[in-house]
Order: structure tokens, then C-alpha cells, then sequence
């Protein structure tokens, strides 16, 4: 027989607000998203846009909470003829400049490292980031995302959102922000990977991207062609590599 609640008294609620984006006081975009860590989800969309790049010429960044705003300043300046936008994204699938030309990137050269990754660390540490999203864990809406070395202990960094382009975003920021080197990484994700994500691990320069589910054709073909080793259906002692599979031993 089901339960059913009408109206509980105390519902729990996954919040979602509309978060707007500035850049050199220029707004940017108005991401919905999980109304906290602000600074790393707007530090990570530009980057992802390719709007910064330059940590030395990186300013400084100020979020709002209250307003649900986030202000960057840099020393970069937008590539010539480039006019701001006020683009919404949704929580769940983004929209970027990333796929504007059909897919394409500004500079579509192959990742190249040296790193080996075990399968059996990849299998653990897509546990632990399970494990390590406290809201996802009481029950909120949101999507986990993780940096490990994938062979040898734990995850370096988590984050949450309930959109996982945001919840990417906001750990490549942190990295970013704390000069965490990703060419040896691995991200973690626990939702599906499309081609937009993978092209987010290429420019943020992260040689592997896990998910935990499943991930789109296009997403496997533009990650082999841009050297991203992709892994799906990371769980239960399995996982499948999908594309530039010589760097995963098992």
C-alpha cells in the first residue's frame, strides 16, 4: 500500500535559484542552479566559455548570496567583436558557447599525458563521491561532481549541484581558483555525460571524465577526437571506456 503525503507540514526542498554571472561588471549569463558556492560556479562557467584563462591575470571574485550574484574581475579582455550575453541556462542542460559553431572549439588540440589510471582506484573513488554528497545523500535533487588521481587515494575536491554542468563548473572553478594542476586528474560525475561535458573536461584540461551513468554517442566521438578518455556505467565493479581507452589498466 503507498504512502502518500499531501502537503507535509516541513517538505524537504532542493533549492534553485536564478544566479546571474558579471564579468568585468559585463553580465554574462543567469545560471538556475544550487545557491551556494558561487565564486567557483562563476569562476568555472568562464572558464568553460573561454573568457579567462590567465590565472595571473585573474583579479579577483565576489559573490552575493543574497542576490544570487557573482562578480569577476580580470586583467583578460574578450576576444574582438565578442558581445556580452545575458544567456539563461537551465539547470539541467546548459547552453554554452562551447557548442555555438556546431560542436566546435577554439583550439581543437588533443590532450596529451603521461598518467595511467587504475580501474579498480576509478571504481573507489566514484564510491567515495557518492558517499561525500551530503545533500544528495538526505535526499536533495542535486548531482555530485569530483577530482581524483584516479590510482592512489582519495578525492581532492567535491561539489554539488542540481544542474551537472554546475556542479562541473564549480569544481574546475575551485581548481582553478586553489591552482590545482588537472592534466594527471580525473573528474567525477554522478549523472550523464553529453558532448558539452566533455568538451568541458578538454579546455579545462582534465585527460578523463567518469560517470557514474551513461553518456551520449557525440559525447564519446568528440572525446575521442579531442584525447579525453570517457568512462561510463562507473559502479557495481564495472565500467566501460568509451574512448581513448590506453590510459585505464585494469
Amino acid at each position: 500500500m503507498a504512502v502518500i503525503e499531501y502537503r507535509p507540514s516541513a517538505p524537504r526542498t532542493t533549492a534553485e535559484r536564478p544566479i546571474r554571472i558579471f564579468l568585468n561588471d559585463a553580465p554574462v549569463a543567469v545560471s538556475q542552479g544550487s545557491p551556494y558556492d558561487l565564486a567557483e560556479l562563476a569562476v568555472g562557467y568562464l572558464l568553460s566559455e573561454g573568457l579567462i584563462a590567465d590565472r595571473e591575470r585573474f583579479v579577483e571574485v565576489t559573490a552575493d548570496p543574497e542576490a544570487a550574484a557573482v562578480y569577476v574581475a580580470s586583467g583578460e579582455r574578450a576576444a574582438e567583436g565578442y558581445v556580452p550575453l545575458h544567456r539563461v541556462t537551465s539547470a539541467g542542460c546548459a547552453r554554452s558557447a562551447l557548442l555555438a559553431d556546431g560542436g566546435g572549439v577554439p583550439s581543437p588540440r588533443r590532450l596529451e599525458t603521461a598518467a595511467r589510471f587504475d580501474a579498480d582506484a576509478l571504481l573507489a573513488q566514484m564510491d567515495e563521491l557518492c558517499e561525500r554528497s551530503p545533500r544528495r545523500n538526505t535526499g536533495e535533487c542535486v548531482h555530485g561532481c569530483g577530482l581524483g588521481d584516479g590510482r592512489t587515494g582519495g578525492l581532492l575536491l567535491v561539489r554539488e549541484d542540481i544542474g551537472r554542468h554546475n556542479a562541473m563548473d564549480k569544481l574546475i572553478g575551485q581548481a582553478w581558483l586553489d591552482r590545482v594542476p588537472l592534466d594527471d586528474k580525473a573528474l567525477f560525475i554522478t549523472g550523464r555525460i553529453s558532448c558539452e561535458m566533455a568538451l568541458k573536461a578538454h579546455r579545462a584540461g582534465c585527460p578523463v571524465l567518469v560517470s557514474r551513468k551513461s553518456a551520449t554517442d557525440e559525447a564519446a566521438r568528440r572525446a575521442e577526437e579531442l584525447g579525453v578518455t570517457l568512462v561510463s556505467h562507473c559502479r557495481d565493479g564495472r565500467l566501460r571506456v568509451l574512448s581513448c581507452p590506453d590510459r585505464i589498466a585494469g
